[in-house]
């Protein structure tokens, strides 16, 4: 399938025939090729792979929570963020990461003591359910079509594909091979620490109760942190002195391109920066669809 078979979306111009350009320098023999195993492709995710106005889909889903939250508990209207939510404060709501304290604890409380299944299928409710307020359309529609015909067409020229979120990877995780064809294991973002009771286990030899180590209890979390998936054997080695592998060679520097949406005709510093801009306006023909 050839890239214009591909990129159905883009229009014609300096943004397509770059991107185009690029792929076949560095997938064609030549001075700019490079080999599979050295192709990489990272893209974000908020604003550049889905809709991120007029909020993220992952600070809707929260609001969500807290709303519960305060139906469970009204006396949490009396404290930020939870008053925010329950007066509908936008304003408060619009510049969250203007109130980080207050985020931080909203959602560290908003996801105590839930375990990674519960919290995977609450996301899923929230994809299934929910729909942009803007476009009316599901959450898993909201994703940019051209965007995912570019992840297509490097995944077709054998590279590897992640998506470095600056949320939350485990709400990126249950929708990533839906919407984008990527496998949560290529999905890298952010966290949530996942809080619960530590259970006894058992007594010493002396009599003593024995305790689980401090953070032990997370463990089994934090082993599906790398592959995004719960594993199903794990082991431990017993020996941390010994060397996993030889040190790898230095590699040499490889070519690359940084696309950067704008919305209206500016393209900022981003030319001064050796980026290919791409104008939403200009350079694509559909932005959503299936």
């Amino acid at each position: 399938m050839t890239g214009n078979d591909l990129l159905p979306s883009w229009s014609e111009g300096m943004a397509k025939g770059a991107i185009l350009e690029f792929t076949e320098s560095v997938t064609e023999p030549g001075t700019s090729y490079v080999p599979p195993a050295d192709r990489i492709a990272t893209f974000d995710n908020d604003g550049t792979l889905w809709c991120e106005k007029p909020q993220y889909a992952q600070a809707d889903f929260l609001f969500r929570r807290w709303q519960q939250m305060v139906q469970a508990d009204p006396a949490k209207a009396m404290e930020q963020p939870y008053k925010a939510v329950a007066e509908n404060d936008q304003a408060w709501l619009t510049n969250l990461l203007d109130h980080v304290p207050e985020l931080v604890k909203g959602a560290g409380e908003a996801y105590e003591g839930i375990t990674v299944g519960a919290f995977e299928q609450a996301v899923l409710e929230f994809f299934a359910t929910a729909t942009h307020p803007v476009l009316g359309l599901p959450y898993t529609k909201a994703g940019y079509r051209p965007m995912r015909e570019l992840l297509d067409l490097l995944a077709a020229r054998e590279f590897l594909v992640l998506i470095c979120s600056g949320g939350g990877r485990d709400f990126v995780w249950p929708v990533s091979e839906q919407m984008y064809g990527i496998p949560r294991e290529r999905v890298i973002g952010g966290f949530v620490p996942r809080r619960r009771a530590v259970p006894h286990r058992g007594r010493r030899a002396d009599g003593r109760r024995r305790h689980r180590q401090a953070g032990a209890h997370l463990d089994a979390d934090r082993a599906h942190a790398a592959p995004g998936r719960r594993q199903r054997r794990r082991r431990r080695s017993h020996a941390p002195d010994r060397p996993l592998r030889p040190a790898d060679p230095p590699r040499r520097r490889q070519p690359r391109v940084r696309l950067r949406h704008r919305r209206g005709e500016g393209t900022g510093r981003g030319k001064e920066r050796g980026w290919t801009v791409v104008s939403m306006r200009n350079d694509l023909t559909v932005v959503f669809g299936p």
